[in-house]
């Protein structure tokens, strides 16, 4: 296959049809061609678990309450996010599904004529498609592979499964990189397109980001609580929703109707004069009531744009085209929803992006280092120049980027933030520029935004910047130096508003030297850096951030110690912490769970660290760790004090001043 595009080709899926009845009919891979590798392997496996038939029962657990009750953390944060994204596709064609580690299908999400076509091929609730159900479907294979993928029509074994298409990724647990379930969105092939293997990817990132946070901060899971269970049907207090609503009566009268609305619609009205008057007197000239009737009738649902054009022709050039759908509630009443278009927009962005949190007065640290990386932070935030965020993983370059948006002018627009180096190389640039209909084979029948529109007046973070693809380095200078977007397939530019902060891990010069990143780029992206210090090098900072963790974790689990004994602290000063901020917090909540005293002790900790505990006394082993650190820092800028005192957060005078205590000199440092 030289594209996953070609996946969709109808040549393609009649090809692998013919090339399916050759092997099942004979188990012997002669003769097969233009089939993917996976595929194969799939076929084989069903060959030999005795795959012969186009129909047969498929294994299915019966304790399926079990599983759901095993993975109730799991559902409690994916099945909302499931929920949202499928209120933005097509429900007579799509559905969403959640599998534990397993591959036992804990749930389906899908309109209820779309669940009773998957229950007539077999697939139901409690399904079994993991190590016992060795068939070559798409649940099967991504449970095999350990990987994202895509599956479409006749690469299924049994072509029942023919009208078919998903895609499907692993849901993985940052902090212990294990594989807790999988994420799928499929539907009927016709109806689908590569880009629903991005999306998967970004739904099942959204739900690891969001188990994170949930995991290592109360306050963040009782907010996700609170929207974890809001109801569409119990939360209509109407003037609170963020867009127009419209309840009213099969005659046209309208019994309900918000503020947003009266002010969308452009009307003069006051709310209570409007409540018993026709919806037909305001929406006449802009779409057909009866057709919505119809529509809302028969098909369950109507949508529509309206445009910003009167009755009487005038075009009201500060009003945004509006996206109108109406659904019949019962027999005689109408529920309108009356949304702009980017509105939209952003929010179908909320539904894979988690909303930022933190603040400055988050960020735990009274280093010198830290404390300077927050003050060139404060003043970045105000001003709308580009921020490059440098340090190593886990010294917290996200919060930072979530802190500088929230005291920024743009603390209310969108703050977007995307892994340049977890999105497929095939799919980077149409989900950074998006794509018009119609620009390439697959494409979505209404268009896509890219990650720049729906960041349109707020903030674009581009995390791991350092590993975007040359050639897409191009496209982002055009977008950063025009200030304008060009959708993939369209020549009319789209004019975005949106400050950039990225950051890296990386030596991005030393990348620039290797032609592997551009420095017209680099500079303009790094008008403003700012270095967050490794764990290692925030003097004072170990024991603060420590019973900040221990404060957290036991109030979680009920645990009450008083603090970490002398020795535990001088274990956890003088250790290198290659994993930063993230690796402390994980061994803090292993230690309170294994400690039985009081105190937490020396051997509650990782043997590892045991082990690579200095045998000098406290005070002197903290002297080596900084003295360490200094020669570090003046080896990597050959002896420049100036900038060895930048990396360090310290002035230059405090540097030459332990250089002398610590008798540093170039020729013993070389």
């Amino acid at each position: 296959m030289d594209s996953i595009k070609d996946l969709f080709s109808p040549a393609h899926i009649l090809h692998v049809a013919e090339m399916r009845e050759q092997f099942f009919s004979t188990g012997n891979m002669n003769g097969i061609t233009g089939v993917r590798s996976e595929i194969l392997m799939g076929w084989k496996m069903s060959y030999e678990s005795g795959f012969r038939e186009a129909y047969q029962k498929k294994p299915v657990v019966h304790d399926l309450k079990k599983c759901q009750e095993q993975s109730k953390v799991l559902m409690k944060i994916a099945v909302p996010y499931m929920k949202k994204i499928l209120s933005f596709l097509d429900q007579k064609s799509f559905w969403l599904t959640l599998l534990n580690a397993d591959g036992i299908i804990l749930k389906l999400i899908g309109s209820p004529d779309m669940i009773e076509e998957l229950r007539a091929t077999g697939l139901v609730e409690g399904s079994d498609r993991g190590e016992h159900g060795p068939y070559c479907g798409l649940f099967h294979m991504v449970y095999t592979l350990k990987k994202p993928f895509i599956l479409v029509s006749t690469e299924h074994a049994s072509p029942i499964d023919d009208n078919l298409a998903g895609a499907a990724c692993p849901i993985i647990d940052i902090e212990t990189k294990s594989i807790i379930g999988y994420i799928a969105i499929s539907g009927h092939w016709w109806d689908s397109h590569i880009h629903t293997l991005g999306l998967a990817i970004l739904a099942a990132e959204a739900i690891n980001q969001q188990l994170f946070l949930v995991a290592s901060n109360q306050r963040m899971r009782e907010l996700n609580k609170l929207v974890q269970n809001k109801n569409f049907e119990l939360d209509q207090t109407v003037e609170d929703i963020d867009f127009g609503i419209v309840y009213f009566d099969k005659s046209g009268r309208i019994i309900i109707v918000n503020n947003r609305a009266i002010k969308m619609l452009g009307l003069q009205q006051d709310k209570k004069k409007l409540i018993g008057t026709n919806i037909r007197d305001y929406v006449h000239g802009r779409f057909d009531m009866d057709e919505v009737y119809k529509k809302a009738s028969t098909d369950r649902e109507y949508s529509s744009v309206m445009s910003n054009v009167d009755k009487d022709g005038t075009r009201r050039q500060n009003r945004h085209s509006l996206y109108i759908t109406v659904n019949m509630t019962h027999e005689t009443n109408y529920l309108m929803r009356i949304k702009e278009r980017q509105w939209i927009q952003q929010s179908a962005t909320r539904i894979v992006y988690t909303q930022p949190h933190f603040q400055f007065e988050n960020i735990i640290g009274s280093s010198d280092a830290m404390q300077k990386a927050k003050k060139l932070a404060c003043i970045a935030a105000p001003h709308d120049t580009a921020v490059m965020i440098l340090g190593e993983s886990g010294t917290g370059k996200e919060m930072f980027a979530q802190a500088i948006h929230n005291a920024s002018k743009r603390a209310d627009g969108p703050f977007i933030a995307i892994n340049c180096g977890a999105i497929p190389r095939t799919l980077i640039e149409s989900e950074l520029f998006g794509y018009e209909r119609g620009a390439f084979t697959g494409a979505d029948k209404n268009g896509h935004p890219g990650k720049f529109e729906l960041a349109n007046g707020g903030t674009l973070f581009l995390d791991e910047i350092g590993d975007m693809p040359y050639d897409v380095q191009v496209s982002l200078l055009r977008v950063l130096q025009s200030k304008e977007v060009l959708r993939l397939g369209s020549r009319k530019p789209i004019k975005i508003d949106v400050r950039i902060i990225s950051a890296t891990n990386q030596d991005l010069e030393e990348k620039i030297r290797n032609h592997t990143f551009r420095d017209d780029l680099y500079y303009r992206l790094n008008v403003f850096s700012i270095l967050l210090p490794p764990l290692r090098e925030r003097y004072g900072d170990i024991e603060q951030l420590a019973n900040f963790f221990l404060d957290i974790y036991s109030q979680r689990y009920g645990k009450r110690v008083r603090g970490f004994s002398p020795e535990a602290l001088h274990v956890l000063n003088t250790y290198s912490w290659p994993g930063n901020i993230r690796q402390l917090e994980n061994t803090v909540e292993r230690a309170l769970l294994i400690s039985q005293g009081d105190w937490i002790e020396e051997s509650s900790l990782p043997v590892q660290m045991q082990h690579m505990q200095r045998k000098t006394a406290h005070p002197s082993g903290r002297d080596e760790s900084e003295r360490t650190g200094i020669c570090r820092a003046l080896k990597k800028y050959d002896f420049n004090v100036t900038q060895a005192a930048k990396l360090l957060g310290i002035s230059r005078p405090t540097l030459y001043k332990k250089m002398k205590q610590y008798h540093i000199e170039k020729s013993k440092v070389y």
